[in-house]
């Protein structure tokens, strides 16, 4: 009689991921254990040594730092909770059902640094008020001292951490804030002193470690494709970019989208009070 066959079973589905120059050091390090901090239907964010990795479907928000997936998240399926731990290193993300080879790199999006179109900062104005309505007292307050404060670390820690959510609102706000700032080219330039930035990452541990790692990345000018888009329609273009723009900024997160909106305008305000470049 013979004995029946045996079955092998599969081993983990293997998912080609494209890596950013932001993070791409985490995934080619020697291998490593990390935790999941947050998992959902995008996918993951992973977090080691004090950073965080977020893994993303081919359809979520291209955060800069991101390893992102082909696969839709229709089909992801990373079976992943919040505290789960994984393995990064040596090119690869392995969990229990998947190993995300980085295959390639991608480009995340940077804001362009320069001087304002005359006419674009009024209309961009508008725009963006009425698209976020009556701006939050206190989101308004601190973002204009983090801005006008020779010492501005009080109205950041004020902010840092404040709201609810992965992303707080007072992040959101912030770093809409410290994009516009180096928009308009008034942000010191690399390696000269920015209390401002420093002010930022001194309160970083007060918020959650992805928010964190998303101001961390829009002090040195880097977002999502869509905020940056948003952000060089502002200063560089003028009513029709910002249309076309703010919808898929709007759409980010719960309220995300919308903070980081209501930051650009409180920033433009205080930054920009008359249509003119602040001295």
């Amino acid at each position: 009689m013979r004995s029946p066959a045996v079955v092998p079973s599969p081993g983990p589905r293997v998912l080609p991921g494209a890596l950013s120059p932001l993070t791409a050091d985490l995934v080619r390090c020697p291998r490593r254990p990390a935790v999941v901090l947050a998992a959902g239907r995008f996918g993951a964010y992973l977090g080691a040594h004090g950073r965080v990795l977020p893994v993303l479907s081919r359809d979520a928000v291209a955060l800069p730092g991101a390893l992102r997936l082909a696969e839709p998240s229709a089909t992801l399926g990373l079976g992943l909770v919040a505290g789960d731990m994984v393995v990064i290193g040596g090119g690869c993300v392995r969990t229990a059902e998947v190993t995300i080879r980085g295959v390639r790199t991608w480009r995340p999006a940077r804001v362009r640094p320069g001087s304002a179109c005359s006419t674009s900062l009024p209309r961009a104005r508008l725009l963006l008020a009425a698209a976020v309505g009556d701006l939050d007292p206190w989101l308004a307050a601190g973002v204009d001292g983090c801005l006008r404060a020779t010492d501005p670390y009080a109205a950041v820690a004020g902010l840092v951490g404040r709201g609810e959510g992965l992303t707080p609102a007072g992040d959101d706000a912030l770093a809409g804030a410290l994009l516009l700032r180096r928009a308009l080219g008034l942000a010191p330039p690399a390696r000269a002193d920015d209390a401002l930035v420093a002010a930022v990452r001194t309160r970083l541990p007060a918020t959650t470690a992805v928010s964190a790692s998303l101001l961390d990345a829009a002090a040195g000018g880097w977002a999502a494709r869509e905020v940056v888009e948003l952000v060089d329609a502002v200063v560089h273009g003028g009513g029709r970019g910002v249309r076309a723009a703010l919808p898929a900024v709007l759409a980010i997160g719960h309220t995300s989208g919308r903070d980081l909106v209501t930051g650009l305008l409180a920033a433009l305000d205080a930054l920009v009070p008359s249509g003119r470049i602040a001295a």
